[in-house]
């Protein structure tokens, strides 16, 4: 699998933007600052699990102007150097990282520009495999959510602590109540 560094690059990425557009720039990113891995495929056949992700020092060295040449905005691309800077110079690693309690990553990851909650929610699910996370700010589960207590559903309510309080049934297993909300959305 990927390293947490990877997965934080590619989630700014994917920030805001359909898959397959997100897909298609982290390519020519990759295309043009990763390694390819075996030739395999025809080029135009390649995806972006054909090539090596460049390391964090080179990512953290490259000019914004080149990154954004890939279809990356200047925010993302500055993001992404943000986050290789981090790997790069130890203050993290998948080491610290997974030592560290949920709150704790939440509290080291959105100290970096460009990481917010919801991302910090994601990687604590996806990549650390956390079972017990509860992304109150992903809409799908607060509408789920909703439909699955009975409760109303308007811009500003539930809130936070409403959503938190709804889900203390699912601990310690709130990421897997988190999939059949994500289901239920569906």
């Amino acid at each position: 699998g990927d390293t947490g560094y990877i997965s934080l690059c590619k989630s700014i990425v994917y920030q805001q933007l359909a898959g397959k557009a997100a897909a298609a720039i982290l390519l020519k990113f990759l295309r043009r600052f990763g390694t390819l891995k075996a030739l395999t495929k025809e080029d135009s056949e390649l995806t972006p699990d054909d090539f090596e992700f460049p390391r964090p020092s080179v990512v953290a060295s490259l000019d914004v102007d080149e990154m954004r040449e890939c279809g990356l905005g200047q925010r993302k691309s500055e993001y992404m150097k943000a986050v290789a800077e981090k790997f790069r110079d130890g203050e993290l690693s998948d080491a610290k990282l997974a030592a560290l309690s949920d709150d704790e990553v939440t509290k080291a990851l959105v100290a970096i520009r460009g990481i917010g909650p919801w991302t910090a929610d994601m990687f604590l699910m996806f990549h650390l495999k956390r079972a017990n996370v509860l992304p109150t700010l992903d809409l799908a589960i607060r509408k789920s959510m909703c439909k699955h207590f009975g409760v109303p559903f308007t811009k500003t309510t539930p809130t936070h602590d409403e959503l938190v309080a709804l889900g203390r049934i699912w601990e310690p297993y709130r990421s897997v109540a988190t999939w059949y909300m994500w289901r239920m959305s569906d």
